[in-house]
């Protein structure tokens, strides 16, 4: 099959995995136009416009779910998804209440608009698990070529960008990586220095070139509110690269952000589970929030507790850096902590000494750990901790890395948490046995 005619069901068998990953950690939006959610928005939650009714978006969900995962056609999805949204009302031409309580003729389903969402849905999913693995890999490929489908239905304003070559970490990328519009077909090759040469590749720069700003993109019929959505232009050698009202940007860099040492871990975890929690809280998504609030609820109320897992966030390059230099060791880079290390920390002991924490303080472990105050080593015991401030100064005890039995996956572990004196700690810097990585006492 030749690059430029990559057929997208084809594409999805070759590496779905993060995409469906990517799919499933977004959250549900009901939405009345497509223009009331920013491209950013869309990245993090999946919506269908006029899909007024959570029974019909989450009908729709598990259809394009099963597509992804399994590389359905676009006439299977039609065919199985049709009957459904016509048993839930949601089909033809029909009377519906707006976002704005007020009565319309609308057009909801039709085998049209499946195949719209259909395309959407999977091209925006593909590639952001695309642009993740390209990441991942820019080391070795750090060069990226627009390839666009060159045949009869190809816009102009894509064709423009067809062969054209930037560096990975070039800002082009952040706002012209694909799908750039409604049905785009195109997609990004990466390479490497030695593709470069021997291809006779020109590597271009966009700074300067690239000038984003907002259009009309439409106007809501109840209220006569005119909607403006982002369209960014890339204008060189005379061509104009424009993407349609509302696909300016970078689905992947959106959802899971744009730093190759998340993206390494991102592609390399095994447990799809914790992957797709990570996805939510590299979102700061309010759901995964919530999510793991309960968790630790469930854990400290039944007082039951195995192995599994919750993510609490990515250690910072600076720090992977010293801990790789200090122990010799590569530190996952991924923070965790599992159900038996929640009762741990949780212990009779900690209760009788007065160093336990707050349920509220167990709840709020991520943030904890990104707004600490200091990181220190610990020479003895060579742990790294985190001193962050919660309803007191308290101590969070990680094992970097660390691997739990039955967890295929290398993790930074969070193995205790309790409150600690400033005094205390200030002493053992003092005398030695703490260093200073980050912050200060």
């Amino acid at each position: 099959m030749h690059s430029a005619d990559i057929d997208l069901g084809y594409a999805m068998k070759l590496e779905p995995k993060l995409a469906v990953d990517y799919f499933r950690s977004k959250g549900l939006k009901i939405t009345w136009n497509w223009q009331e959610m920013s491209a950013q928005a869309h990245a993090r939650a999946f919506t269908v416009a006029k899909s007024t009714s959570l029974d019909v978006l989450e009908s729709i969900r598990l259809e394009i779910d099963k597509a992804l995962a399994m590389g359905t056609t676009e006439r299977e999805f039609k065919k199985s998804l049709a009957p459904v949204l016509q048993k839930l009302g949601w089909w033809g031409k029909q009377i519906n209440i707006d976002s704005n309580g007020e009565a319309r003729e609308v057009q909801l389903g039709s085998p049209r608009r499946l195949s719209t969402i259909y395309r959407t849905n999977l091209a925006t999913a593909y590639q952001a698990g695309r642009y993740q693995q390209q990441l991942a890999s820019s080391e070795t490929h750090p060069y990226w070529q627009y390839v666009a489908t060159m045949d009869s239905r190809t816009r102009t304003a894509h064709a423009a960008l067809h062969l054209r070559v930037f560096r990975y970490d070039d800002p082009i990328w952040q706002k012209l990586y694909p799908p750039n519009g409604w049905g785009c077909r195109c997609r990004v090759r990466a390479l490497t220095r030695a593709q470069v040469e021997r291809e006779g590749l020109i590597i271009e720069s966009s700074a300067g070139k690239l000038d984003t700003y907002n259009v009309n993109s439409g106007v809501d019929d109840a209220t006569g509110e005119i909607y403006q959505s982002e369209v960014t232009e890339f204008k060189s050698g005379g061509q104009t690269t424009r993407t349609d009202a509302g696909w300016s940007g970078n689905v992947g860099s959106v959802a899971m952000g744009a730093d190759v040492s998340i993206a390494k871990k991102l592609t390399t975890l095994q447990n799809r589970k914790l992957r797709q929690q990570v996805i939510q809280s590299l979102n700061n998504a309010p759901a995964r929030r919530d999510a793991f609030a309960q968790w630790v609820g469930n854990i400290l109320t039944t007082r039951r507790a195995g192995n599994a897992l919750q993510p609490l966030g990515f250690m910072t390059n600076d720090i992977a850096e010293q801990v790789k230099k200090i122990s010799g060791i590569e530190p996952a880079r991924l923070f965790a902590v599992s159900e038996k290390n929640i009762l741990h920390a949780d212990s009779l002991k900690h209760k009788k000494t007065g160093v336990k924490l707050t349920l509220k303080d167990y709840q709020s472990l991520p943030k904890l750990i990104v707004d600490a105050q200091a990181v220190l080593w610990d020479k003895r015991k060579n742990n790294l901790l985190y001193i962050a401030k919660g309803s007191d100064t308290m101590k969070i005890v990680i094992n970097a890395p660390y691997n739990l039995r039955g967890q295929k996956d290398a993790l930074d572990i969070v193995i205790n948490a309790y409150k600690a004196s400033i005094v205390d700690l200030q002493k053992s810097v003092k005398g030695g046995l703490y260093a200073v990585l980050k912050g200060g006492i």
